[in-house]
């Protein structure tokens, strides 16, 4: 299940059980704009969204992967995008504005595990994303022309293919567990891994 805590004087925590997920949850994103409500991510490869206002069961839920649902992240300059990762190495973007339909896109690059992703702190278009091999930058502002959008028919097939949006890609780690934006420096990634971890700007932001 999912608990709120609530910190009190004297140290102590006021613990509220209020959501039973009915499987193992894997992340919780708190919205950047609604500050009492909260999106989850879990095994049963479904999103939910909650308000700690209501306990039970969630106001939205959605079967949104084929697989574990792994990561979440929500814009916080688009505040109605929400990213999600999964363990068949699928990650998609979400209008939660009309959550329940497909997703405004969705990517199939990855061949293991995604396992962390993260919106840039101020370009709203841009996300990092990890599996368990490598760290990617896309751009999801980038639209293919007429000639990319011919050579994607024609590798529509292809789930592997390499999307017009995959700005960047950084490998040498073995099994990545997390990636994230540095606040402050623009585009600097950090990165953890079991190989150790890693910090860098990739060479064409």
């Amino acid at each position: 299940g999912i608990h709120l805590w609530k910190p009190g004087e004297g140290g102590k925590w006021a613990i509220t059980p209020g959501w039973e997920a009915g499987t193992s949850v894997e992340d919780l994103q708190w919205s950047p704009s609604e500050a009492t409500v909260f999106a989850s991510a879990d095994c049963n490869k479904n999103i939910s969204i909650f308000d700690v206002r209501k306990t039970g069961s969630p106001m939205l839920a959605h079967k949104a992967h084929e697989s574990d649902v792994n990561v979440i992240s929500w814009n916080r300059n688009v505040t109605n995008l929400l990213a999600s990762g999964s363990d068949d190495g699928v990650f998609s973007v979400w209008d939660l504005r009309m959550f329940g339909k497909d997703p405004l896109a969705r990517f199939t690059t990855h061949t293991t595990p995604i396992t962390s992703l993260e919106w840039h702190p101020t370009d709203e278009s841009m996300i990092v994303v990890s599996d368990e091999s490598a760290v990617f930058v896309y751009d999801l502002s980038v639209e293919e022309d007429a000639e990319e959008i011919a050579k994607t028919n024609a590798l529509a097939e292809d789930e592997n293919a390499i999307p017009a949006q995959l700005l960047f890609l950084h490998a040498g780690s073995v099994s990545n567990k997390e990636c994230h934006w540095h606040p402050q420096i623009p585009s600097l990634v950090m990165t953890t891994a079991l190989t150790g971890f890693n910090v860098f700007i990739p060479s064409n932001l």
